[in-house]
């Protein structure tokens, strides 16, 4: 189909500019990978061909900096349209941000790396969008075996909102107009994996979106699947590690954003967090208290960085 390769420095890394005026793709899938032993190969395998469903570009943002991937994005680009970004820094969301510049779908999503489409992902996608009236438009992640991973999926579609949408919505099949992302400036690099506070992106950039859609509606489908693994468990050092590091962030957005139904999100969480740990045993146990612990030390993180260091900005 087709291969674009672009450098950081083509393209600029301050402002927001994005790289056409006017569409060119139905979607762009926004791809950000670091440190790859073989999973954007599996995911770039699973897309299906153009010929089977909307029009879609692939954009890699590729932060690795050694070459790694150059031959697996070319081999894939004779079957899609691809758009090679190689970046000299690390952050999740600051790649996916990078990503969405040179994006020229009408829709932007960001699949992880370890993800795969199924071969209706995108079908099922443009069914709901053919709706007007929808700006956002999430699905749910499943296993190996068709079970949910990630999140405890809804199995009904629906509307979501501010308080609702805590069980609808992953970075990994989040879709978004581009005009409407682009409004809000996209991810907050604060946030994500190589960032200070390391998850909870996709909850605060939706928080901030609900502000620009207007009249435009969120909605879950469940039909909208793609395969991701589930990582925990095994209940382990590393599984405590992550539930420590993935609780900062949502500590953090409720610090940033403390508003009454980020207020109780984070109470549920330190509230299931502690009844679990309460009747768990070993490093189930540990992961569990690490959790509560991860988001009050995001929380406390959260409001040093967002009002003590602009309050002493303001007091010089």
């Amino acid at each position: 189909m087709g291969l674009r390769r672009l450098s950081a420095s083509e393209i600029g890394q301050t402002g927001w500019v994005p790289g056409d005026s006017s569409s060119k793709f139905r979607f762009s899938l926004v791809i950000a990978t670091l440190q790859d032993d073989g999973e954007l190969e599996c995911c770039l395998a699973s897309m299906p061909a153009p010929a089977d469903g909307p029009d879609f570009e692939v954009v890699v943002v590729d932060q690795n900096g050694d070459g790694r991937l150059d031959d697996v994005v070319r081999r894939h680009a004779e079957n899609l349209e691809i758009v090679h970004v190689r970046v000299d820094f690390r952050g999740l969301n600051r790649a996916r941000n990078v990503g969405a510049r040179v994006a020229r779908g009408e829709w932007l999503g960001f699949p992880d790396d370890d993800c795969q489409l199924f071969p209706d992902t995108l079908l099922a996608l443009e069914r709901l969008i053919a709706d007007p009236t929808v700006g956002v438009a999430t699905g749910r992640t499943v296993d190996t075996s068709g079970a949910s991973s990630v999140l405890r999926w809804r199995r009904q579609s629906c509307d979501f909102g501010r308080w609702t949408m805590f069980g609808c919505l992953t970075e990994a099949v989040f879709f978004v107009q581009r005009s409407v992302f682009m409004r809000a400036g996209g991810f907050d690099e604060r946030f994500g994996p190589g960032a200070a506070f390391p998850a909870a992106e996709g909850i605060e950039l939706m928080d901030r979106l609900f502000a620009l859609m207007e009249n435009r509606r969120a909605c879950y489908d469940p039909a909208i699947r793609m395969r991701h693994p589930q990582k925990v468990p095994p209940w382990n050092r590393w599984a405590a590690a992550r539930f420590h590091a993935y609780a900062i962030g949502a500590g953090a957005v409720v610090a940033k954003r403390p508003s009454p139904h980020l207020i109780y999100w984070g109470a549920r969480i330190v509230a299931g967090a502690l009844a679990r740990a309460l009747f768990s045993r070993g490093w189930k146990r540990a992961a569990y208290a690490a959790r509560a612990r991860g988001f009050f030390t995001g929380l406390l993180r959260g409001t040093r960085v967002f009002y003590f260091a602009e309050w002493r900005n303001c007091a010089r």
